[in-house]
């Protein structure tokens, strides 16, 4: 047989064709496998049973989850009163997101129509927000200057402030989808979709800034230690696109 490579290199030819042909031997062989596998398990009930009931026990640790986020106030966007209620929060909350705004920050009504959207779609992460003027402590500690800021919390320490929109593309028209996706970039949020096309191009995005620290997003910084270190993120730290 002539595979087109020449006297010399036949072979040669020869050899390539054997490996391709062992290669899908081998894959059909495993594929042959894993059928018989799933044919057995189709015809032993016990084994069936065992699936069923190992299924059944995922879907009851969820549903307690589920329920466990529901009273620690997941699901919807709060308001938290004070110093005490956020430190509660922080503290029953693996992942917390506070929105600090002012009243008369008009700015700050959009950051809340799009944690109006996203709290009931993100269980795993509690929304809150919190009148920075009724709070000047956590405003000192954490070092907060601008409205509206996001407060990004993971177990209890501050992993990443989003002040005003300049990270969004220094706009107010950025969309609720590019909003979570750069919150998933500090893993606050399990963001599932695609990288949002407004990340390249939109309504007045012509760049869009995830802020980092060191080289890689997030932080450590303990809530009660504050927050200050997070204030200038220079030039040199920012990746843009």
């Amino acid at each position: 047989m002539d595979l087109g490579f020449g006297d010399q290199n036949q072979i040669i030819g020869q050899m390539a064709q054997k490996v391709v042909l062992e290669g899908a031997a081998q894959q059909e062989a495993q594929l042959d496998a894993d059928m018989a596998k799933y044919d057995e398990l189709m015809n032993d009930e016990d084994a069936l049973e065992k699936l069923r009931a190992k299924r059944l026990e995922q879907m009851k640790a969820q549903q307690k989850k589920r329920q466990d986020w529901q009273a620690q106030g997941h699901g919807r966007y709060m308001e938290l009163s004070d110093t005490k209620e956020f430190f509660h929060a922080a503290k029953t909350s693996e992942r917390l997101i506070v929105h600090f705004y002012r009243p008369t920050t008009r700015y700050c009504q959009n950051v809340d129509a799009h944690f109006e959207k996203m709290a009931p779609k993100h269980m795993e992460t509690r929304f809150c927000k919190i009148n920075a003027e009724k709070s000047d402590y956590l405003v000192t500690k954490l070092g907060i200057v601008i409205m509206p800021t996001i407060l990004l919390c993971l177990n209890g320490k501050v992993v990443h402030q989003i002040q005003g929109f300049d990270e969004l593309g220094g706009t107010d028209e950025f969309s609720t989808q590019l909003l979570a996706w750069v919150i998933s970039q500090h893993k606050c949020i399990t963001y599932d979709g695609d990288m949002p096309e407004e990340y390249f191009k939109g309504k007045g995005v012509n760049s869009v800034h995830v802020a980092m620290i060191n080289g890689k997003y997030g932080g450590s910084e303990n809530i009660r230690e504050g927050s200050n270190s997070y204030k200038d993120y220079g030039d040199d730290s920012d990746d843009e696109y």
